[in-house]
């Protein structure tokens, strides 16, 4: 089944729509809403567009190009309100007389799973994490282009726990062997570290010891990579 067939059929039946009334907002019919549901057909752009406005959602999302539903305008909004809250915050401190050396990198509701993968239906900012800005230039970072993320189970142990923080760099995007990274497969979003096989072919690694529960797997070809995991933090029990 294609994602936007997954998509399609969570969006509306979420919103209580049959497919019969989603076909008459977009000028389809019941046959092809399911038709599409079951990942037989897709959508013409300009269905697609309907579909979306009718669902309330972003082409994007229900295409998987994006894993927030929340439609452009609504984020330009959203953003335009953050950066207005930063500003309040700056302003604050300066009137203080605190000095700012550190930039806020967005905390996102999400989570790659050390296992398997994660199945993503909503990714949006919840809140910031202060990191140094000597330590982000130190290390080639850039806050606007990092997130922090919570990984979701131990096949990366012991190098990152179940539900250990990452700052994840979503600008490096170029593929080097031991580094890990966060990338999205069929499965969902998966946190694994890049190693090649003895013929030179990309794999996905997990560093957990027992290998025969969490055998190391081809990378994909078609699995586009999120960004490099640059570091992690946890909470001891």
């Amino acid at each position: 089944m294609t994602l936007l067939a997954k998509r399609l059929r969570l969006v509306r039946t979420r919103q209580g729509l049959s497919q019969e009334q989603l076909g008459n907002r977009t000028g389809s019919s019941k046959h092809l809403i399911s038709q599409v549901e079951q990942g037989r057909c897709g959508l013409t752009n300009p269905r697609l567009t309907s579909a979306a406005q009718a669902l309330g959602v972003s082409v994007d999302y229900l295409f998987g190009l994006a894993d927030d539903p929340t439609p452009p305008h609504q984020l330009a909004r959203r953003l335009t309100a953050a950066n207005a809250r930063v500003r309040d915050l700056e302003d604050q401190q300066a009137q203080a007389g605190i000095t700012d050396d550190g930039d806020f990198i967005g905390v996102a509701h999400i989570a790659p799973a050390a296992g398997s993968g994660a199945v993503v239906d909503d990714e949006r900012i919840t809140g910031g994490l202060k990191f140094r800005r000597d330590w982000l230039r130190k290390h080639g970072l850039n806050a606007h282009d990092c997130r922090v993320l919570r990984v979701m189970g131990d096949s990366m142990e012991p190098t990152l726990v179940d539900g250990a923080s990452i700052l994840v760099n979503l600008a490096r995007q170029r593929r080097r062997e031991g580094r890990i990274y966060v990338v999205r497969t069929e499965d969902g979003l998966i946190v694994k570290r890049a190693g090649k096989d003895h013929a030179g072919a990309w794999q996905l690694v997990s560093d957990n010891p027992d290998q025969q529960t969490w055998p190391p797997r081809p990378w994909p070809p078609d699995a586009p990579m999120i960004g490099e995991v640059k570091w992690t933090g946890r909470t001891f029990a």
